[in-house]
């Protein structure tokens, strides 16, 4: 698998993860569990970032010359 693809795909892995992390963010706060929203958070926000620099490892790839 070429750095192009492995980029492609690891983006919406973690988008998956983040869509994830902010359902049980959700539902965390609405059951008022302090420690799984803040969990939950952290976990999407690391996945945010990594799906950040998947992104422009994609980008640099896609349109190298």
């Amino acid at each position: 698998m070429d750095k192009k693809r492995a980029a492609f795909f690891s983006i919406f892995l973690f988008l998956a993860v983040n869509v994830f992390a902010l359902s049980n963010a959700i539902e965390g706060y609405y059951g008022h569990e302090d420690g799984r929203v803040y969990g939950a958070v952290t976990v999407a926000l690391i996945s945010t970032l990594l799906a950040t620099v998947a992104f422009f490892i994609w980008k640099k790839a896609e349109y190298k010359k």
